[in-house]
């Protein structure tokens, strides 16, 4: 895992979390969630004040008014794919008004962003990402041009209660397994 410049630390952070496939965990309220994300990142040198959540879900979430009374942004985008589409849009828009910065993604699947995501790390952005624990494991070579630029990589579940970020390890490759 590459080390954060202060350079890195002042830069603004852009979170962009799909909260149906990394759901509030049972227990906690959004705020709190939010809280122990900032936390999360504070421990890698980021500043809490420099660090906007943008939080993407079906309109009939159950937190969407938490989220709002919270003062996060809750933007209601439908079905999985409608949701990458449009966090994959915002988190365009917010890089190109925020260079060199660093830009966080949490949904289950993130090789849906592969592509804006390198192109991102090739402008100097650190690239954070999460997912759960149960999200489906790609083969290594499906996600090694990933894995080659994602500065620090949490399991949702660790990131939602203020966790370190994963260790990286090798992973089986799951390319020639049989279901």
């Amino acid at each position: 895992m590459s080390s954060l410049t202060s350079e890195n630390a002042e830069a603004k952070v852009g979170v962009f979390w799909d909260v149906e496939e990394c759901p509030v965990p049972d227990g906690m309220e959004p705020s709190m969630v939010c809280e122990n994300i900032k936390l999360a990142l504070e421990k890698k040198g980021f500043r809490p004040c420099n660090v906007s959540i943008r939080v993407y879900g079906e309109k009939n979430n159950k937190f969407k008014d938490d989220f709002l009374l919270a003062d996060i942004m809750f933007l209601p985008a439908g079905d999985a794919r409608a949701r990458y589409m449009r966090m994959g849009n915002d988190f365009f828009c917010w890089g190109f008004d925020n260079r060199k910065s660093t830009l966080m993604v949490m949904s289950r699947d993130n090789t849906e962003f592969a592509s804006s995501l390198i192109m991102y790390k090739n402008l100097n952005f650190n690239i954070l990402v999460a997912q759960p624990e149960n999200a489906h494991k790609r083969c290594s070579n499906c996600r090694k041009p990933l894995d080659e630029i994602i500065t620090d990589e949490w399991l949702w579940e660790s990131l939602s209660a203020g966790g370190d970020p994963i260790t990286k390890t090798q992973e089986p490759d799951l390319c020639n397994s049989t279901h």
